[in-house]
């Protein structure tokens, strides 16, 4: 019993160092991978790093050659077009000075004509001027005329009104002085009148009572008759007191005549003024129109300056619109000449192209066309040798034609293929934004450029080195 615990204590002790070897063969393994893959990836690194270093020199050398190479057909393109543009530039220069030199003399000829019609404008206001200053002075002296003859007979009224008043004045105050004076002479006489009525009564009534002591009868006769008496002379004096009256009355109507006189005089005062204020109104009013009327003076004048600075101003307008179209004129006359000029140039390529195609053409299809069109001909109108001559000219015409047809689609099939060559190439030489924000600045990989030309056993490919689909996949 013992001996097999001892087995099984054993066989334990295994298990554990297997499984403690079997763990440390797999961290010596995992060590060993990474180490290998450290080694890789340096390994890989560093190629990289001369892949890159290599690549570098051989597009600075492939951008400096084909920089040289760019600038060599840049210089003698340019060359050209310095040439043709100094040509171009000179007959530019050429008939840019014969449209400066018309449009001087347009500029003197209307130079010439404003002045003329300044001269015709500067006549025209001296005589309107003129014009004006004499109606203004005329209307001046009519005004001043008008004036004097209104103040003139303002002056002999008011003299005569002030005249007549002053008689008036005076004749009233005569009447006044002598009413007063009658007046002042009748109140005296009615009062002494009264005063000798009033004395003798009281002496009679005293004589009266005198004497009715001493006689009695012979005195009452005697008063009778004095009563009488009294009575008499108190008829008269109410006789007289009323002629006194009536006197006063006819002054009293005296004095209101004369104060209705006074006050017609005053009346006619009050309508003098009144007519002195309405000739003051017309005065004034006169004044007015005479205002309004150099006042429209002055807008017509100031309305035919404008007219005149309007036509200015239009004539000026009309200057700039003709020379406008006058430039607008030589520019399309140039162009019509320049026009002129190419269809010469084409006109005579055209016939340069015309005789050298007859020796462009191939001498066996000439020489068969010229057969069969010979022997066709001779068939057919063998009495026309300039008709046969023209169809002849006509056919190989057409056949040079398809012929050139044909080698311009070539070409233009060729081109096509050159220019797809070269946008490729261009874009796999160009470095962008993109590609310089990228993690791996300048190793970009493009397309192969491909053409659609019939393949060729001696072309030799493009090769792409595996580095580069290596950095694209890092």
């Amino acid at each position: 019993m013992p001996k097999k615990a001892k087995k099984g204590g054993g066989g334990g002790k295994t298990e554990e160092e297997r499984l403690l070897y079997l763990q440390q063969r797999a961290q010596a393994e995992e060590e060993m991978a990474k180490k290998k893959e450290e080694i890789l990836t340096l390994f890989l690194k560093d190629k990289l790093q001369k892949e890159e270093k290599n690549t570098a020199v051989n597009l600075l050398k492939l951008n400096e050659g084909w920089r040289s190479i760019l600038r060599q057909t840049r210089a003698a393109e340019l060359r050209k077009d310095i040439t043709v543009l100094s040509q171009t530039f000179e007959r530019q220069l050429d008939g840019l000075n014969n449209v400066i030199k018309n449009l001087e003399r347009d500029l003197q000829e209307a130079e010439r004509q404003s002045a003329q019609v300044r001269r015709v404008h500067l006549q025209h206001l001296e005589r309107l001027w003129a014009q004006q200053d004499k109606r203004l002075m005329v209307l001046q002296q009519q005004w001043e005329d008008a004036l004097h003859h209104l103040s003139s007979r303002f002056r002999s009224e008011r003299k005569q009104m002030l005249a007549h008043s002053q008689q008036q004045r005076a004749d009233l105050e005569d009447a006044t002085f002598t009413v007063e004076q009658q007046h002042k002479e009748v109140m005296n006489e009615i009062h002494r009148l009264y005063s000798e009525s009033i004395a003798s009564y009281q002496s009679t009534h005293e004589d009266r009572v005198a004497s009715l002591g001493m006689e009695d009868k012979v005195g009452l006769k005697a008063k009778a008759l004095q009563n009488q008496e009294t009575l008499q002379l108190r008829k008269n004096d109410s006789e007289k007191l009323d002629e006194l009256v009536l006197r006063n009355q006819r002054y009293i109507k005296m004095t209101e005549e004369v104060t209705k006189t006074i006050k017609e005089l005053q009346d006619a005062i009050s309508q003098q003024k009144v007519k002195l204020k309405s000739s003051n109104i017309e005065k004034e009013s006169l004044e007015q129109d005479l205002k309004a009327a150099r006042n429209e003076g002055n807008k017509r004048t100031h309305k035919l300056r404008d007219q005149l600075t309007q036509r200015h101003s239009a004539a000026r307008k009309q200057l700039v619109d003709l020379t406008v179209q006058s430039n607008s004129a030589a520019k399309k006359l140039q162009a019509v000449i320049a026009k002129g000029e190419r269809v010469l140039r084409v006109a005579e390529m055209c016939r340069k192209l015309e005789g050298e195609q007859e020796n462009v053409l191939t001498p066996s299809l000439v020489v068969d066309n010229q057969r069969s069109e010979r022997e066709e001909l001779t068939k057919e109108i063998p009495e026309f040798p300039e008709l046969h001559q023209v169809t002849r000219r006509i056919n190989a015409a057409l056949l040079h034609r398809e012929a050139l047809k044909k080698q311009r689609d070539d070409l233009s099939r060729e081109n096509r293929q050159l220019r797809l060559l070269l946008r490729q190439h261009l874009d796999a030489m160009t470095v962008s934004d993109h590609t310089l924000d990228g993690p791996h600045a300048l190793l970009a990989v493009y397309q192969a450029p491909t053409t659609t030309a019939p393949s060729d056993a001696g072309r030799r490919h493009t090769v792409i080195e595996a580095v580069h689909a290596v950095k694209q996949s890092l």
